[in-house]
């Protein structure tokens, strides 16, 4: 508990200070300046996944189980994502100088943003940190990257920095976490030799994490696509209107997985328990989940255009709509996690990776038709349809996730049955 508050706290403080230095760095840009920026960070959070190479909780789970071959997995799982992070950023440079069509500006700032994607191979450590309880050693060193970070973006937008300048940034604050994260795992005891017994395979490693690679890639794609096909098929402009909408829509999204993470204990109890106490225990997973997307789901859709106003200023002001719509993808997102839980404790994995993949197909699909027609207002209806799709309807075509489609089914129904929680015998 002592690791999960720390994680809230460090990610509530993180999205106060990312929202404040991020309005004002948003409002000094402007939709088409914000637009080409955000769009590199859509383009190179598609390659992150593949930088990834979801390794994390194998790693994790070796670095509990032998904690005296940390080493040689700490090492094997940098030297493959430094591997998959350089061949993606090669990709990125291939593409760039042959037929992207992208300005000069814009290339530069995919070059300096793409750099993220050695991240992963940098930051190793943090896995280490999580494996050994230490989370607040890493929320220390993420935050204290923000803040070094934040305080250079205010140095910019002081000194009417370029967008270059901007971009440059996000691998300067990477960098930075990756230093901090690895100072602090080593005063907190992570071994830095090689161990005895050498390397571990890195070919057997990607055997066994191709799988969870290739469901982060599905989930990035159906979250990450909309921006970058608004950016090729309206431009700048309209990117950064969109990019202004999922920015404001996305503020509450760590709410879902730090309710899951305080939920496992009682959800496991439960379990050991019996089939009754176990769905009891379920359906009030899947009501708080819904109930607590509603609180914000609900407010930010009927102020959409205020809040943006606000936020952004009036040149923003067509994302409005977009961010009424795009505020209830936490509704959706909220019951996919609660469902991710349920499939964890029942080794059901494979069914997420296959409902993802079908959320990421239908979300694509319906950009393509949406997009020319209704512009960004097309591209978040897309995006909540295959969040309604991948997050509840493909529920009903698993026969063994059937039951969890019924409890997500009355969880959405909480805001008229909240007062069995709060009075029992009602």
């Amino acid at each position: 508990m002592e690791n999960l508050g720390w994680l809230v706290a460090e990610r509530a403080v993180r999205l106060v200070l990312g929202v404040l230095v991020g309005l004002w760095v948003t409002r000094y840009l402007g939709p088409a300046r914000f637009g080409v920026l955000g769009y590199a960070l859509a383009l190179v959070g598609l390659g992150m996944a593949i930088a990834e190479t979801g390794v994390e909780a194998i790693v994790r789970r070796e670095l509990v189980r032998n904690p005296a071959e940390g080493s040689a997995w700490l090492v094997a799982a940098a030297r493959l994502r430094l591997i998959a992070g350089a061949i993606c950023y090669g990709g990125l440079v291939g593409w760039l100088a042959f037929g992207s069509g992208e300005s000069g500006e814009e290339m530069v700032v995919l070059l300096l943003v793409g750099l993220q994607l050695f991240q992963p191979g940098l930051t190793v450590a943090d896995l280490w940190l999580q494996a050994n309880l230490q989370a607040r050693l890493s929320a220390r060193a993420q935050l204290g990257a923000m803040v070094i970070g934040s305080l250079g973006r205010l140095a910019l937008l002081a000194g009417h920095a370029p967008l270059w300048a901007f971009a440059a940034m996000v691998p300067a604050e990477m960098l930075v976490a990756a230093l901090f994260l690895r100072r602090l795992a080593v005063a907190a005891g992570q071994p830095v030799g090689r161990s005895a017994s050498g390397l571990v395979s890195l070919s057997a490693l990607m055997a066994e994490a191709w799988p969870l690679l290739l469901s982060g890639l599905t989930v990035t794609i159906y979250l990450r696509i909309d921006l970058v096909m608004v950016r090729h098929l309206l431009g700048d402009v309209p990117a950064g209107t969109y990019a202004a909408a999922v920015r404001l829509s996305e503020l509450g999204f760590f709410l879902p997985g730090a309710l899951a993470a305080s939920l496992l204990p009682s959800l496991l109890r439960a379990r050991a328990a019996g089939p009754a106490r176990y769905a009891f225990a379920l359906q009030r997973s899947f009501d708080l989940q819904a109930g607590l997307a509603y609180l914000c789901a609900a407010p930010l859709a009927l102020l959409a255009p205020w809040v943006v106003r606000l936020a952004y200023g009036p040149e923003f002001a067509p994302a409005g709509p977009i961010l009424a719509i795009n505020g209830w993808t936490l509704l959706w997102a909220s019951l996919g996690v609660a469902r991710g839980q349920y499939c964890v404790n029942e080794n059901l994995t494979q069914l997420h990776l296959y409902s993802t993949a079908a959320g990421a197909a239908i979300n694509v699909a319906l950009n393509w038709v949406l997009i020319p027609r209704f512009g960004g207002v097309g591209a978040a209806w897309a995006t909540l349809a295959a969040q309604v799709s991948a997050a509840w309807l493909s529920s009903f075509c698993f026969v063994r996730l059937r039951p969890c489609a019924v409890m997500q089914w009355r969880a959405l129904f909480i805001p008229f049955r909240w007062f069995r929680y709060a009075y029992p015998k009602v």
